[in-house]
């Protein structure tokens, strides 16, 4: 779509309307990071797209467009129109083919209802598109940027060539930022620097960059996972020490991982005041190979991770 074109309209206008028109069809979703507002953003990819096509054409069912929501409410919905075909366009996003009840095209005709709100799921990790429930006419939606379904949409390049404050375009230095006309993808100067782009980078260029930084590890899950191995690896010292110390029976180990894991201060303190109930030299060279000798390289990077010492590390991990 052109800079300042308005979307392509199909239905005829009803009396009286001044030549308004209603579309037969809108743009559910844009292709790759949508925002949302007061949540993480998402992503709406090919793959994600086919299988939201997939899974309305497998139904065999018309999806219901409410208002406001009110199928969400349990209460009276009646539908103000009903999706009939749902089509992947690729770069150009998720579409709808609508058909609009009478109430409905009235409303949108006076531009009394704008816009449109998707309910949706997601995948849990990746937060992908994973399917389209259904869809409501709304004045308030949460998704940002979306296309009005009627009405002249500022473009994305308008959107950034906005100050904050007073409105000016952006300066003509940074207009190198947005490509030639005929290109319907404008990006920020800003983002492209923080992307580390050229400037005049093609959109898939530019999805597939964000796509990459959001594939990268989650530091807090590794550093969850080290915490996890070096609980592990006390409680298995501790066990291990009980049994030496002859203050368990090996047919307790079972029982003293459990305690250990839940609560290792709290197996210190009993291993500390339960009476020795195992002769020392029946176990102690059962368990000699479970001692640990020494700190590995996964253990090193825990330590340093967590801040243990080196010195309070041989403190607890005694090598004779």
């Amino acid at each position: 779509m052109e800079n300042g074109e308005t979307l392509q309209l199909g239905f005829p206008a009803p009396t009286g309307s001044e030549g308004a028109q209603v579309p037969v069809e809108f743009q559910v979703f844009p292709y790759g990071i949508v925002e949302i507002e007061g949540a993480d953003p998402f992503v709406v990819d090919n793959g994600a797209m086919d299988a939201v096509v997939e899974h309305f054409n497998a139904r065999g069912l018309d999806m219901v467009i409410d208002y406001e929501h009110q199928t969400e409410e349990g209460s009276e919905a009646p539908a103000a129109g009903w999706i009939k075909r749902l089509e992947n366009r690729a770069e150009e996003g998720l579409w709808a083919e609508v058909e609009w009840n009478e109430r409905a095209r009235e409303f949108l005709v006076r531009k009394e209802y704008r816009y449109f709100s998707p309910v949706f799921l997601l995948s849990g990790e990746e937060r992908k598109l994973e399917e389209l429930l259904r869809v409501a006419l709304t004045n308030a939606p949460r998704l940002n940027w979306i296309r009005p379904i009627v009405a002249k949409i500022p473009s994305a390049a308008e959107h950034c060539g906005e100050a904050a404050s007073n409105g000016n375009p952006v300066p003509a230095a940074e207009a190198d930022a947005r490509p030639a006309k005929g290109n319907d993808f404008y990006v920020c100067k800003d983002v492209l620097d923080a992307l580390g782009l050229p400037a005049g980078t093609e959109k898939s260029e530019v999805v597939a960059s964000v796509l990459a930084l959001r594939q990268k590890p989650d530091l807090s899950v590794q550093v969850a996972a080290l915490r996890q191995k070096l609980a592990f690896r006390e409680r298995d010292d501790l066990v291990l020490a009980a049994l030496k110390s002859g203050k368990i029976t090996p047919a307790q180990r079972a029982w003293a991982e459990k305690y250990a894991l839940a609560d290792a201060e709290g197996f210190k303190l009993f291993i500390a005041k339960a009476p020795q109930v195992v002769p020392l030299g029946a176990i102690a060279a059962v368990f000699e190979e479970d001692r640990c000798l020494a700190p590995d390289a996964d253990q090193a990077h825990i330590n340093r991770l967590l801040g243990v010492s080196e010195a309070g590390w041989k403190k607890y991990n005694p090598q004779s």
